[in-house]
């Protein structure tokens, strides 16, 4: 069994990364994009006998993989 978990920033916090890819991005001639925002995207394979295996991966996301501050998570199988 597959997990993802999505990571992004929370909206109004700003994404120091993106910003400098949008800066760049401006003095190379690509005009008119308004916002970028980046994503992580962190995939588990997991056993097929593995319980409860949506809730560990939440605990994952929720502890390791995220600052609840600034940031939020999604899971998708």
């Amino acid at each position: 069994m597959k997990i993802s978990v999505s990571v992004k920033y929370l909206s109004g916090v700003e994404d120091p990364e993106a910003l400098t890819i949008k800066k760049n991005l401006d003095i190379l001639g690509f005009n008119g994009i308004e916002k970028l925002a980046i994503s992580k995207t962190y995939e588990f394979e997991l056993e097929d006998d593995q319980e409860d295996k949506r809730k560990m991966i939440e605990e994952i996301a929720s502890r390791i993989l995220t600052n609840p501050i600034i940031q939020s998570y999604t899971l998708s199988e």
